[in-house]
């Protein structure tokens, strides 16, 4: 038996690897591959599958991706960390590990799939975590595949996921550049991978750089071909949409909302720009400058040793051939996009009253 465990990082497509395997579960199990559940209500979604049932329009999280709520329950148990509210009553994690062992046992399959970008959590937090992971099948035959993408793209789309959900006190990347995120895994990529070299040695490791997955067509088909999946011919459903994402250009005026709206106003207003702020921005998320020229420069240097270790892991001379893209600056100033698309924004063309004032206000003061 091989186990694959996809270890991430963030922002490179998981989300929707993740629901195409648990959108395929029959079909694939059928053919040996399992994807396995972690609690009941996974049970319960695979069983309507197998069935052949119409699925249910909206499953919980922790159907389509039960590994993040492993992997987060995991982490809790040994740093006190929080679990995020979406698998905050998920089991033990003994318990979801026993569940995995039972399916596998019942279920004979060929292959097994862990798939969850927070596993990629796991150095920064307790590199022994992924010994856990180890000795669920510790005779079994081990892959680990890990999807890395360039610091400054990775870090601008890390940066728009933390104010895509509301969090507060976000540092402008123009002010800080990317010194906020050093000592984590959203810069130390060698943290993300050393505690899998390190851990499970035995494993055949696989590092992709996002844009080769990119040209590949994207994350569920480099997966496949880099790991070997014997996908039927027939039977597969087609992924669905990626998660939207905010432009560019919304990031200062969700900066002000953060600390000025209610969280709900905060998500309404998010969900606002996520649909409508690409078409009405006048600046292409491309021409859109993020960090300035001195940042980048920085971030540059101080990613180099990074990527040598990466390289080193690699058998490469560079793991970013293209890092010195990373210093090149883009056309217009983020807060300058910012302020176009505030213009462009009708206050009436919001969903509540408490966005049309604040939009009213933001137009007025800033």
């Amino acid at each position: 038996m091989k186990i694959i465990f996809y270890i991430g990082h963030h922002k490179v497509g998981s989300t929707a690897l993740q629901a195409f395997l648990a959108e395929n579960w029959r079909v694939l199990i059928k053919n040996g591959i399992l994807y396995p559940s972690i609690e009941g209500h996974g049970f319960a979604a695979n069983l309507r599958q197998a069935l052949q049932k119409d699925p249910i329009v909206k499953e919980p999280i922790r159907v389509r991706e039960p590994h993040s709520a492993l992997a987060y329950r995991m982490i809790a148990d040994v740093s006190g960390r929080p679990i995020p509210r979406q698998f905050s009553d998920v089991p033990p994690t003994d318990q979801m590990i026993r569940a995995i062992r039972s399916q596998v046992t019942a279920l004979q399959p060929e292959t097994v799939v862990l798939c969850s970008e927070a596993f990629s959590n796991f150095g920064q937090v307790d590199a022994n975590l992924v010994t856990v992971l180890r000795d669920i099948f510790p005779d079994a035959e081990m892959q680990v595949y890990c999807a890395l993408r360039r610091p400054d793209q990775y870090i601008t789309s890390w940066h728009g996921q933390r104010l895509k959900v509301g969090e507060k006190n976000v540092a402008p990347l123009h002010e800080t550049g990317a010194a906020q995120y050093y000592g984590t895994i959203h810069f130390d990529y060698a943290m993300v991978v050393n505690a899998w070299v390190d851990h499970m040695p035995e494993a055949q490791l696989t590092l992709r750089n996002y844009a080769d997955i990119l040209a590949a067509g994207g994350s569920i088909e480099d997966f496949v071909a880099q790991t070997g999946l014997a996908l039927p011919q027939d039977g597969i459903s087609p992924p669905g949409r990626a998660n939207e994402s905010l432009p560019l250009a919304a990031f200062s005026i969700m900066a002000q909302a953060t600390q000025a709206l209610q969280h709900s106003d905060t998500l309404a207003l998010s969900r606002f720009l996520q649909t409508k702020g690409k078409a009405l921005s006048p600046v292409a998320n491309g021409d859109i400058e993020v960090f300035g020229a001195d940042h980048r420069a920085k971030l540059v240097e101080d990613f180099a040793p990074i990527d040598a270790r990466l390289a080193e892991i690699q058998g490469t001379s560079a793991f970013f051939a293209d890092l010195d893209a990373a210093l090149q600056p883009r056309s217009t100033p983020i807060l300058e996009a910012g302020r176009a698309l505030l213009d462009a924004i009708d206050p009436d063309s919001l969903p509540n009253p408490e966005l049309k004032t604040f939009i009213e206000t933001l137009k007025r003061d800033l």
